[in-house]
């Protein structure tokens, strides 16, 4: 009895060194097969122990082209009941399209996400050929428009966060996911969604150069092409600067990080140990 009780505050001091990784759930991208995230949720497992990390299966294949606002409910239902077990909050990585679903989710869903890993997505839109070719060969960006600018064209999941910079016109009047998560629309603009984005503590963009497909790479940064096909960074977005859904408000309390990564294909950021445990790893405390 003697040595137990000489050892208790030891063993006291032992359980409140060890460190609490709040729950990771991780939402894939589009076309992604159920495997394609284990390797990242291993590294996870691996480097912190004990941790918690959820990849919602479903939506994989085909049925990840459904439109984004019934994946984004979709995607909610599994993960209520994680939230609603993690007092502390829950860390969410979006992958790709899983990073725009992800962002929906966070905006117009009660949560408690604390830290949002947006790992190369489209978070200003997509406006590329690379991207088509995977999908949908037969177009190409420049009539693209044609079919995703419809009430039809909707239907598909690309098309809700396709920007296409010379038709803007048909891009806010037809795009029913992107211009309403940036609040953009002043008849539909929603408070809620700006106080819901601001409850993130921290944001991690996670990009770079040689990604391949999202286009322009500077969109996982919130930058996006002008009319003329230049890049407009993040900080000069009208959305950033009239903080239509909290971003500059993140921005300037310093909860944004920003990683450019070069010499990652878009397929390969989940399989990157360098990007693994120097932009994902740092954040799941």
């Amino acid at each position: 009895m003697m040595k137990i009780k000489y050892m208790l505050p030891f063993i006291l001091l032992s359980l409140l060194s060890c460190t609490a990784y709040k729950p990771v759930v991780i939402i894939h991208g589009v076309w992604d097969l159920r495997f394609s995230l284990y390797f990242l949720a291993d590294q996870i497992k691996e480097h912190h122990p004990g941790t918690e990390v959820h990849i919602i299966d479903m939506l994989h294949g085909w049925k990840s082209l459904a439109p984004l606002w019934y994946q984004v409910k979709s995607f909610y239902s599994q993960m209520q009941p994680i939230m609603n077990t993690s007092q502390d909050g829950i860390i969410l990585i979006g992958y790709s399209q899983g990073g725009i679903i992800s962002r929906g989710i966070i905006e117009s869903m009660e949560h408690n996400i604390t830290t949002f890993i947006s790992l190369s997505s489209p978070q200003a839109g997509q406006y590329g050929d690379d991207f088509l070719k995977l999908i949908f060969p037969q177009y190409v960006k420049e009539t693209a428009y044609e079919v995703f600018y419809s009430r039809v064209g909707q239907r598909i999941s690309v098309a809700n966060y396709w920007n296409d910079p010379h038709h803007q016109t048909l891009y806010y009047k037809y795009s029913n996911y992107l211009p309403y998560l940036n609040n953009e629309l002043n008849d539909t603009y929603k408070k809620d969604y700006r106080q819901n984005f601001m409850k993130l503590e921290k944001l991690v963009l996670i990009g770079g150069p040689d990604d391949g497909v999202i286009t322009p790479w500077q969109s996982s940064h919130f930058g996006y092409f002008d009319k003329e096909e230049n890049v407009t960074e993040m900080r000069d977005q009208l959305f950033y600067q009239n903080d239509l859904f909290g971003l500059r408000t993140l921005d300037k309390a310093g909860k944004i990080k920003l990683y450019e990564v070069e010499g990652v294909y878009h397929t390969d950021w989940h399989h990157n140990i360098s990007v693994i445990k120097n932009c994902i790893l740092p954040w799941l405390d």
